[in-house]
Order: structure tokens, then C-alpha cells, then sequence
């Protein structure tokens, strides 16, 4: 079956070869003004006889550009535009030299470039924020000024958003050294080498599809300053406090040429080192398919963590290196190399005290204490050419990553006593090619593919052996083992051609996926003698599953002047085999609508509608149990899961950048139908949850915007944001299926204020009331709810040049149903002293200084309420010495 799917692709790189062979028109010059100064960013087009745009592209910071002639000998002219300078049109002929084009400014100037040039400053689809002007005494890294500014939020985990949407990447320079995993560089990269913060409102990557498809994707650019350009730049910093330590070096290349971002992190404070390193930017949707993730079936821990930073609760040791690298080459290819590092080692003390409610009026009560240490190391090398060009796009990306983890530790249930073990070995190699080619005007060939292998090895050690009566006919044992391997191989396939006439885009797509997943898994009691005997085959899997996907895709764009209109259908069939002798047949439509518009000047609406259908994989429907953890056995008595998921979505946005005023309202509604339910069996002991065979209807509806804005005359900013959802599905405990409903509201508001002598103030609200309701066929309808409010106020104050001292106050408050409320307090601290010469800082940082020890947190679900208790860091002091050399 390799074999016949690997064949598959020699056909599609043949055709996409013989299509990069075409012979085309080079287009080159420079930019400059009037008296000789390059122009950066200028928008260069090459347009046909009615004036219509066929290539474009920008100047670099040379005032360089280079484009393509699709067609030699048509009849093109070259137009050059820039902001504040009068446009710029010659013919191009059939042989032409570089282009030296003077640009003359507008004699002129209109009031709103003054205003703009203050702070923000807009160019097309890009939004500049001028770095000079929201800086704060207090940042370092570009990190630190990206969350204050206007239209721009950061949530906790790092992840940007502009205006309510994800962004896709962070360039630096116009160049994506690192794709999503953009916190390296907000991290690393100083906030004095950086002069502007571009947003691109309409980023379309890849510039051979630039008027194919309609650009959907919000990027950040951070344009350097002239300085870091021309200079390496190192940064170190070294701390020590109470049992504490930090030391961080840095080193960053960021030349035209040669892009790089090198460092060496390690600490034991409570900072997340393995967080910087997360993949947190939202797929460009060129047509590429992400593989399936693989599967880990074991664990210790639970997935409830606090509701606060890290730094007041995470114990650990971590250590990290990374080193990435781009080379731009001749001809528009660049080389990138990412290489990183990870050693993690946690410790994890945690108690929880949980309460089902059931249908029948009945409750089941049970608490459980885990002492665990969690060891990590992951190494991950990707390598990655790439050619982007006017006229052709081509991406080969190789990656290889090999995280290995342990954990081990001791746990009590209900007074029990146990140890536990669990050790995880995993291999992922993957490649994924992207080719885009121009077969002369209006149209344009496209292939994907996508290449996965991943093996994973996981064993869970119990000590001593539990649930006798379930796993070995009631008789006392020693140790119980649940091991499970899996090696799953995932391929995709595509091919598209792309037609343009006019104003109409058509888009003729085909291709298939084929994964295939082999699962092993055994469950091993061991006596004390050492002997070890099989729990039974209701507790072993030997089993393969394999999911062949055939699929074509027909869209119709319709490019208005300021939107666009996409029809599009996706007709798949699945032929799914698993197990011995089952197997499935499946066919989808998947059709989709998008309308977007652009209402006056500064508003954007947006209308999608949705329909897809999703399979289950292997961990869906294997058969035999498998021990997850010391209280849940998993197992399936269900066909593949299908889900098909029908969404309406609406959003307005509305942005005034010279007002600094960004808002935005989207209304989602969710309907979703599952051939199946799982079915939860519970008693204080043990939790056996099965994958059963139902019609299950669910649905959906939210309700969300948020609201920034400036205010000139107060110097004051603020931001607010809110949230409604009620979703409905159903619930299926001890035997018995009940409808449950799940209301959400939350409000935010934030607001920052410059006072006089040199002190600003910040602070932060959130409140949130959560409504769970059980409605069961017989008996007592069963509501949990839970309010929470989070407070933040940070005062900034400079006691003298080059002096600042910023105290910070942190409250936390849970008030559920049936328990007593719970606050929390935190005082944090830190003063900076950077010395008149040099580039050097102290820093004297306080964490939890009133010395909070316990932190606690209320979860509730529809039918669940559970205490979960944590012991926080204590007092921590560090003093840190800051050096850029």
C-alpha cells in the first residue's frame, strides 16, 4: 500500500517540473527619492493596458524590487506608489534594464500624515505602530511593548491577536524565521532594535497566489531599526535569590542576508521555559493538510492546573538552547534551520476533591493526593527551502523531533497508598512540499504533499496492584503494568489548477490522505513473586486501523473591489478498515460560502458558512480496555466516530487607526450531530468510560467582541471584552443519558494611565459567572454554577533617572454553589536601576511576597464539582544583573 501511494507522487512533480521550466521576464530596479534616499516599502506593480494589477510586490530596505513578467512581449507598464510621494508609471518593453525610479513628494502634505507619523500610521492593508511612541521605560523585549498596544491582545500562553483574530506568523523584516513558533522571537528580540510594529491585515505569503486567493490572515511585522541591521546583538542576564537562579545569554544575527536567533535559557523561578518554544500561529489554509497528531493513552497527572502565572505555582528546572537561521539566497530562496533543545524537570503536588452528581439523586465522592516529578527532554531539528518568486513558489520543510518523558511519584485515593511510573519515548519524522507555479496569465498549477511517521512507546507501574475485583478475580497482587505502543503513517496528496479571468477565480482541486495506525497494548498483573500474568484479552489490543480518503474540491471566487465571494464543495469518500473484518464506507460534501465586505472606509464584514464531516482515528475504536490511569479504564463498542459540524459564523470589524479606536462583534452558531455518546460508569474506586453507539445532537450558539481604545486628551487606554455562549449536548453516567446545558458569560476591561512625576498606573478586571445544568428523564434537575473575578493593579514610579519601581497587586475570588468562597492575594514587586553609561541593568524582583502557601480553585461541570489544592512557590527574592554587549 506504501508502495501505491508513494507512486502517486511522481506524476504530480513531473507536471509541476515541466511547469517551473516555462521561461518568463524579469523585471529589476531601484527606488529612490528625490535626493537619493532608498524608499522601503514602496508598492510596486506591474499592470496590463486597462490598469489592472498582474504581479506586485514591495521594495526592501535598499529600495531593491524584483518581479516577473508572466507573458514576455504583452504590453505591461511598471507603477510604483509610496505614501506621501506622487505615483510612478512607465511601459516596460520586451528587453528591458533595471529601472532607477525617482519618486517626488506630494507638495502638499495632508494634516492626517502628521498625526499619523505620531504613533500609527497605515498603508494599504499594513497598520504601523511606531515603536518610539508606545515604549515604556520598563520594557526590554519586544514582547513587553506588543501587549500594550492598541487593537492588540496577548492572552496568557503568548498567543497574539489583532482585533479579536489569531495571527498567522511574526516576520522579522518581512522574513518568517520561525513560522508559529513567533514567542522566540517577541522573547529574544530587544525592543530598542525594533522601529516599527507592522500589522498586515491581509497577509497572502506566498506571491504567486496573490490575487487567487483572498487574503484571510493577520501577520506582524517587526521592522528593525538601521542599528540592529548592522550590528550582532548579545544579551545576558543572571539572577540569584532564595534557592533561586536565572541565567540567559543571547545572540542575535538580524542582517539583510543573514537572519539568526540563537540562545541558552535556564532557570528554576517558575518560568515556563518549554511555553517560548510552542508552535502558536495560525495555518496560512494554502491548501496544505496537517497530519493527525499522535496519541498518548497513558497519565499520572490531571489536566487541572491553576488559573494564575506560573511563576507562583510551577516548581521546576528547566534548561533550553535553540538556535534558528535564515540565509537568503540567490534568486529568492532562503534556508532555514531551527534547531531547539529541552530539559524540563517538575514537581507537581496535588490534591483534589471531587463529587459527581447523578441522575438517580445519587452522589459519588472521592479524594485523591499525587507527590509527582515530571522529567522532560525533546530535541527538534526542521530544515526548510523555499522559493517564493512572482511567478513560482516552491517549499520542502523536513522535521524531526524526539521528545522522551518521565514521571514518577506516589499517590493516595480515598487514604489507599500507591507509586506510579510512567515512561514515554516518541519518534516524529515528517516532510511537507509545497509547489505553485504560473502557467502564463491567469492561470495557476499548485501541489501538496504531506509525509508522517510517528512511533510512540508508553508503560504505566502501579504499586501495589488495584482493582483486584476488576482485574484479577478479586486475588491480592503486587504490581499492575499497562503498556502501549502505536506507529501510525500518514500521507497526503493534492494537486490544483487555479484559473483568473477578470474579476473571477475558479479552482479545480483532487487528492486523498491514507493514514494507518497499528495499536498494542497489554495489561499485566505481577504477584509477589515476581510472576507476570496477562489480565485477560478484554484488557488487550492488537489492532490496525486504516483510513483511505479520496477527495475533489470546485470553489468559485468572486474578487469585488473591496471583498470577495467564495462558493466552494468538497465531495470526499472514506473507505475505513479496522480490526479483523470491519469496515466502513463514507461520503461527505463538505460545501462552505464565505462573503466578505468592506463597509466605508474603516469597517470589514464577514459571513461564513460551513459544513464538514470528521472520522474518528484508532484510539476511537479500539476495543480492548486500557488502564489511562490508577481510576480510569477506556474502551470503545462504537463504529468510527463520525461528526458532522454545521457553523454560521458573522463578524464586524471596525478600526480607526489615526483614533486609535479598534472594536469588533461575531455572533457563531454550532451544530453538531456524533454517531456516538461516551458512557461514563462511576463509583469512588474506578471510572470505566465506553465509547457507545448513539445519535448525539449538540449545539452551540456565542457571542463575543471586544473594544479598544486611545484617549488623546486623558493619555489613558483601554480595552474591554466580552463573551456569551449557552451550548446544549447530552451526558450518559451510570447507565442513564441526560440532556445538559452549559451557560458562559465573561467581561473584561483593562486600563493603563500616565500620571505626573513619572508614574503610570495599570489595572485589569475579569468577571465570569458559569451555569451548569443536568436535566435528567427522571428526577431532580441538577445546576452548578460558579462567579469568579480577577483583579490586577501594577503602579509604575520613577524615584530618579534611571530608577523605576513597580509594585503589584493580584486577587483572585471563586464563589461556586454548596461551597464557601474562596480568595486569593498575591503582592509582587520589582525595582530597575540602569546605570547612566553602559548597557547595563539591576533588577531586584519579589514574587509572592505576602507569602501565600496554598492556592485552591473550584472546577465545576454539569453534573461535577471538584476542590483542587496546590501548594504555591513561597517567598521568592532575585536580584538580576542585565548586560547587552
Amino acid at each position: 500500500m506504501r508502495t501505491k501511494c508513494l507512486l502517486l507522487i511522481f506524476p504530480f512533480l513531473s507536471i509541476a517540473m515541466q511547469a517551473l521550466a516555462q521561461q518568463s521576464v524579469t523585471v529589476n530596479g531601484w527606488v529612490k527619492d528625490s535626493t537619493g534616499k532608498p524608499v522601503v516599502a514602496a508598492s510596486v506593480t506591474i499592470v496590463n493596458t486597462s490598469g489592472t494589477g498582474i504581479q506586485f510586490t514591495k521594495t526592501d530596505v535598499t529600495g531593491a524590487f524584483t518581479c516577473t513578467l508572466p507573458v514576455p512581449g504583452d504590453q505591461f507598464s511598471l507603477k510604483v506608489t509610496a505614501l506621501g510621494y506622487r505615483p510612478f508609471i512607465r511601459a516596460i518593453t520586451n528587453a528591458p534594464s533595471p529601472f532607477l525610479v525617482t519618486l517626488t513628494t506630494l507638495p502638499t502634505p495632508l494634516a492626517a500624515v502628521t498625526v499619523k507619523s505620531k504613533t500609527i500610521q497605515t498603508s494599504g492593508d499594513t497598520l504601523k505602530y511606531r515603536v518610539d511612541a508606545f515604549k515604556d521605560k520598563n520594557d526590554r523585549v519586544i514582547a513587553d511593548l506588543i501587549a500594550r498596544l492598541p487593537g492588540i491582545e496577548v492572552d496568557d500562553k503568548g498567543t497574539i491577536s489583532y482585533n479579536g483574530k489569531k495571527i498567522s506568523n511574526v516576520y522579522i523584516d518581512g522574513e518568517n524565521l520561525l513560522n508559529g513558533r513567533y514567542s522566540i522571537a517577541t522573547n529574544n528580540v530587544p525592543v530598542d532594535a525594533v522601529e516599527q510594529v507592522q500589522v498586515i491585515e491581509r497577509d497572502q505569503p506566498v506571491k504567486v497566489l496573490n490575487g487567487y486567493i483572498p487574503a484571510d490572515n493577520v501577520s506582524l511585522n517587526l521592522r528593525l531599526s538601521d542599528r540592529a541591521r548592522a550590528t550582532t546583538i548579545n544579551t545576558g542576564q543572571a539572577g540569584l535569590g532564595n534557592q533561586v537562579y536565572l541565567a540567559e545569554v543571547s545572540n542575535l544575527v538580524l542582517h539583510q542576508r543573514i537572519k539568526s536567533i540563537n540562545y541558552l535559557k535556564s532557570n528554576n523561578v517558575g518560568h515556563n521555559l518549554q511555553r517560548e518554544q510552542a508552535d502558536l500561529g495560525v495555518s496560512a489554509g494554502n491548501g496544505s493538510m496537517p497530519p493527525p497528531q499522535p496519541h498518548n493513552y497513558l497519565s499520572m497527572t490531571g489536566d487541572n492546573l491553576p488559573a494564575v502565572d506560573e511563576k507562583y505555582y510551577l516548581r521546576n528546572t528547566d534548561h533550553a538552547a535553540s538556535a534558528n537561521a535564515l540565509f537568503s539566497l540567490a534568486k529568492d530562496r532562503v534556508l532555514r534551520l531551527n534547531v531547539s533543545a529541552l530539559e524540563l524537570k517538575r514537581r507537581f503536588d496535588v490534591s483534589q476533591s471531587v463529587q459527581y452528581f447523578l441522575p438517580q439523586g445519587d452522589t459519588i465522592r472521592y479524594h485523591d493526593a499525587q507527590f509527582n516529578t515530571d522529567r522532560h527532554r525533546e530535541l527538534q531539528i526542521q530544515a526548510q527551502l523555499e522559493k517564493n518568486h512572482q511567478n513560482a513558489f516552491v517549499k520542502s520543510s523536513t522535521k524531526l523531533a524526539i521528545p522522551h518523558s518521565s514521571e514518577l511519584g506516589d499517590a493516595w485515593q480515598n487514604g489507599s497508598y500507591m507509586q506510579q511510573r510512567l515512561p514515554v519515548r516518541q519518534l516524529s519524522l515528517g516532510n511537507e512540499t509545497n509547489i505553485v507555479k504560473a502557467l502564463g496569465r491567469g492561470h495557476v498549477l499548485q501541489y501538496n504533499s504531506v509525509i508522517q511517521y510517528d512511533d510512540v512507546r508508553e508503560s504505566l507501574h502501579i504499586l501495589p496492584g488495584l482493582h483486584a475485583e476488576l482485574l484479577n478475580d478479586s486475588l491480592p497482587y503486587k504490581q499492575l503494568s499497562q503498556s502501549v505502543a502505536t506507529n501510525q503513517f500518514f500521507l497526503h496528496q493534492s494537486a490544483a489548477f487555479k484559473i483568473k479571468s477578470g474579476s473571477l477565480v475558479l479552482s479545480f482541486a483532487a487528492g486523498g490522505n491514507y493514514e494507518r495506525n497499528h495499536l498494542r497494548s497489554g495489561l499485566q498483573s505481577i504477584d509477589s513473586a515476581g510472576r507476570s500474568v496477562a489480565a485477560g484479552s478484554r484488557f488487550t489490543n492488537n489492532f490496525t486501523f486504516e483510513n483511505l480518503g479520496l477527495y475533489g474540491n470546485t470553489s468559485m471566487t468572486w474578487m469585488m473591489p473591496k471583498g470577495s465571494l467564495i462558493a466552494e464543495i468538497r465531495p470526499s469518500v472514506h473507505f475505513i478498515v479496522y480490526g479483523l473484518q470491519s469496515k466502513q464506507e463514507n461520503f461527505a460534501l463538505n460545501p462552505s460560502f464565505q462573503f466578505r465586505k468592506q463597509t466605508g472606509k474603516y469597517g470589514d464584514l464577514q459571513i461564513r458558512y460551513a459544513g464538514q464531516t470528521q472520522f474518528g482515528h484508532i484510539n476511537d475504536v479500539y476495543p480492548g480496555s486500557i488502564l489511562v490511569n490508577y481510576r480510569q479504564l477506556n474502551a470503545n463498542a462504537a463504529p468510527v466516530p463520525q461528526t458532522g459540524i454545521h457553523s454560521v459564523t458573522g463578524r464586524f470589524a471596525y478600526r480607526k487607526p489615526i483614533r486609535m479606536l479598534f472594536w469588533q462583534l461575531a455572533l457563531t452558531s454550532e451544530f453538531t450531530r456524533q454517531n456516538y455518546l461516551q458512557a461514563f460508569t462511576i463509583d469512588s474506586g474506578v471510572t470505566r468510560i465506553t465509547a457507545m453507539n448513539y445519535d448525539n445532537r449538540q449545539s452551540k450558539y456565542t457571542l463575543s467582541g471586544n473594544y479598544s481604545k486611545y484617549i488623546f486628551p486623558l493619555s489613558l487606554q483601554m480595552s474591554a471584552a466580552g463573551r456569551a455562549s449557552v451550548q446544549s449536548g447530552n451526558m450518559w453516567y451510570n447507565g442513564e443519558i441526560s440532556p445538559s446545558q452549559t451557560r458562559q458569560y465573561s467581561f473584561s476591561i483593562a486600563v493603563q494611565k500616565r500620571l505626573p512625576f513619572g508614574a503610570k498606573l495599570s489595572a485589569s478586571g475579569e468577571a465570569g459567572k458559569y451555569i451548569h445544568r443536568l436535566r435528567p428523564l427522571k428526577g431532580r434537575t441538577l445546576p452548578n454554577t460558579t462567579e469568579t473575578v480577577k483583579v490586577k493593579t501594577e503602579w509604575q514610579q520613577q524615584l530618579a533617572k534611571g530608577l523605576i519601581v513597580t509594585p503589584v497587586w493580584q486577587f483572585n475570588s471563586y464563589k461556586p454553589s454548596g461551597i464557601p468562597v474562596i480568595h486569593q492575594h498575591f503582592v509582587d514587586f520589582m525595582a530597575r536601576y540602569a546605570l547612566p553609561k553602559g548597557k547595563s541593568t539591576f533588577e531586584l524582583q519579589g514574587v509572592n511576597l505576602i507569602g501565600q502557601e496554598k492556592y485552591r480553585q473550584v472546577i465545576v461541570t454539569a453534573n461535577q464539582s471538584s476542590i483542587l489544592e496546590m501548594p504555591l512557590r513561597g517567598r521568592t527574592l532575585i536580584v538580576k544583573y542585565i548586560l547587552g554587549f
